[in-house]
């Protein structure tokens, strides 16, 4: 198997953690944290909107280690709802591969369940597991087009559509 590989005769291969998304309850006090304290640059804001989807999300990057803060904005949002039912910390981990589709395919023969479908942009496509209730992690499943850093707004909306529509958190 090659090392870039994703899935290769039911094996899977993960290039490496792409992010990290935590789920917060002071936005600001988060940022200021992890730049003030840990030395990492933010790098991008964001701002969701939504009667479940409201979220507003930094990106802290420092050496390639890239951590995704996120404040639900209502109650009912998917990551006030997160830390209500788990805590804040960890909400997911961004695992890089190379053909989400195939990675999906192999982990839903595993037993893995999937709360979104395959989501594609022209530059990023993602997939979202189930939460482990014994854990609280969902893990992503992610495909960057070489150029491609950030999270691209299309992607990011349709994600919390789907949550949305499954009603998962």
């Amino acid at each position: 198997m090659t090392p870039s590989s994703s899935v290769t005769g039911g094996a899977l291969a993960y290039q490496r953690i792409d992010h990290v998304a935590i789920a917060v309850r002071d936005l600001e006090s988060a940022i200021a944290f992890y730049s003030e304290v840990l030395g990492f640059q933010l790098i991008q804001r964001r701002e969701i909107h939504g009667e479940r989807t409201g979220m507003i999300s930094a990106e802290m990057e420092l050496n390639g280690i890239k951590f995704v803060l996120c404040q639900g904005t209502e109650d009912a949002s998917q990551v006030s709802r997160l830390i209500d039912q788990y805590g804040p910390g960890v909400a997911h981990i961004a695992l890089a591969v190379d053909d989400v589709h195939s990675a999906v395919d192999e982990l839903g023969s595993r037993g893995l369940k999937f709360d979104t479908s395959v989501i594609e942009g022209p530059g990023l496509i993602q997939a979202f597991s189930a939460r482990c209730t014994n854990s609280g992690l969902s893990f992503e499943l992610i495909a960057r087009r070489p150029d491609e850093e950030g999270f691209l707004a299309a992607n990011v909306r349709e994600l919390f559509e789907q949550l949305e529509r499954s009603g998962a958190y």
